[in-house]
């Protein structure tokens, strides 16, 4: 029997993770804030100041790679069909290894220590969104997910976990359960204990060159960018400073954000 096709997401990466990042930023009723660092070829110590001098300041750094879900409605999805999950649902569709190695890459980040998440809505339309950010609940309303509460994709197949909000979630294609489920508050208590154990010496000028080198040795896996650009882009990091060396890694090798978590000052 044909799977009925699903819903797809009425809205993009770009407005969902641009709605995500402003509440970040803000983070209503937290203790932290989640600064997003872009990659830029320019010096940290420009006039006027910049993130030489944040990183005076104990922090954090977060990976969060961003994706849409589909909305699944119909009663022979595979999701419903097995028996494993209720509808409606989301489905969020992981990149085949056989066309990227994303998955592994952020694997191999999380697995140095590092704060790694997938983020998926459980919402798919414009107004959903707009009503999400408007509330402040964009975060609330997604799901964090690291990559190894996943784990390394068993074959170059198409893969996807799917999940209710609130709700368990799957991985398939082979039907298992997902120790998933935590959500905004849970990663946030969770990233201010690491912020009191690690926060001083994470944004140490030793901590993000070492980082720096250990993503760009990560990024060597990208198998979809030829290795004169790899070498060109080594080349032109060179001089750079650090932070924006891991923020180029993580935005054009690896797709996905760094941010800088650290206590809202006063």
């Amino acid at each position: 029997m044909l799977e009925e096709p699903e819903v797809k997401p009425n809205i993009s990466e770009f407005s969902y993770g641009f709605a995500l990042t402003s509440e970040l930023i803000q983070s209503p009723g937290m203790t932290l804030t989640a600064a997003p660092v872009f990659p830029s070829l320019y010096q940290e110590g420009q006039a006027g100041g910049g993130w030489d001098v944040q990183l005076t300041r104990p922090g954090i750094p977060l990976f969060l790679q961003f994706k849409l879900t589909d909305f699944m409605t119909r009663s022979n999805c595979r999701e419903a069909r097995d028996g494993r999950l209720g509808i409606p649902c989301y489905r969020m569709h992981l990149r085949s290894s056989r066309t990227s190695r994303q998955h592994e890459m952020l694997l191999d980040l999380e697995a140095a220590g590092e704060e790694v998440y997938y983020l998926a809505p459980a919402f798919h339309q414009p107004e959903e969104l707009n009503a999400a950010f408007l509330a402040g609940l964009v975060r609330s309303r997604s799901v964090w997910l690291r990559p190894s509460e996943i784990g390394p994709l068993p074959d170059d197949r198409d893969h996807h976990l799917s999940f209710q909000s609130p709700g368990p979630g799957r991985f398939f294609s082979e039907p298992r359960p997902l120790r998933a489920g935590r959500d905004f508050h849970k990663v946030f208590r969770h990233i201010e204990q690491q912020l009191r154990i690690r926060g001083r010496v994470s944004l140490s000028r030793y901590h993000m060159e070492e980082l720096a080198e250990r993503l760009a040795a990560v990024s060597k896996k990208r198998t979809d960018i030829a290795q004169p650009e790899k070498e060109a882009a080594a080349g032109a990091l060179f001089r750079v400073p650090p932070l924006q060396r891991i923020a180029y890694y993580a935005s054009v090798f690896l797709d996905c954000q760094l941010f800088v978590v650290q206590e809202k000052l006063v």
